[in-house]
């Protein structure tokens, strides 16, 4: 990396000094508005991974256990279903107790947040990307090395909806790329009702970004959180 790109990256900040609660796991407030209770970090394993070039040194790889468990089995299961894949690559999850990640993000402050790499081919094959790449509506990589990987990142939708685990909010994701999403999954036959939650689940924000580089993974509360001071 050239200097001043060391340089930037050396500003960036960081939250490593911070350390979770030793209250009982629970997500608290509101997504942009929160905090989180016995955050646990996510363990990198051969099937999920902290993207290493930007998200790693800042430290935001804290959430509930519920969401860390999902991404575990999120990874594990994209590689069961296609062969070959590489590990899941996450960027921000949250911060040990939650609260502000301002410059990064307004939300993910209360534990139900992550943001997920997209799987991606180069002229090889299956790739494990190292930070996040934008694509435009024919699953082209903003710098051309890559392309969107439509039969894992179906996968990886597939898989957190069917997840009896966790309750999916949404999965931000632009509208192009659900288009394709979608289309995929009609062509092999995917269960309908997975492609009807799909459907429903995968949504462009409209006061942000329209997330062609990355998937926003947010949880429901849980019953009891909800009972509490949880909201969704």
């Amino acid at each position: 990396m050239t200097p001043l790109v060391l340089a930037l990256l050396a500003a960036e900040p960081t939250f490593c000094d911070e350390r979770p609660t030793n209250e009982p796991p629970a997500s608290r407030g509101r997504p942009a508005h929160g905090r989180v209770e016995g955050a646990l970090a996510l363990a990198e394993s051969s099937s999920v991974r902290v993207l290493p070039k930007r998200h790693k040194s800042r430290c935001l790889n804290w959430g509930t256990p519920r969401l860390v468990a999902a991404l575990a089995r999120a990874g594990r299961d994209v590689q069961k279903r296609v062969e070959g894949s590489p590990p899941l690559g996450v960027g921000n999850i949250g911060r040990a107790r939650g609260g502000s990640l301002v410059p990064y993000s307004k939300s993910h402050q209360a534990g139900r947040d992550c943001d997920l790499a997209f799987y991606a081919l180069d002229a090889s094959g299956p790739v494990a990307v190292d930070d996040l790449e934008h694509y435009d509506a024919m699953l082209r990589g903003r710098e051309g090395a890559l392309r969107f990987d439509v039969a894992r990142n179906w996968a990886l939708v597939a898989s957190l909806l069917s997840d009896e685990r966790i309750e999916l909010e949404w999965l931000f994701v632009s509208d192009e790329l659900k288009a394709a999403l979608l289309a995929h999954a009609t062509r092999i036959k995917a269960a309908p009702g997975v492609i009807d939650a799909a459907r429903e689940k995968l949504h462009q924000p409209s006061d942000a970004p329209p997330h062609d580089d990355h998937f926003h993974l947010r949880l429901r509360c849980t019953p009891a959180e909800r009972a509490a001071d949880c909201v969704d």
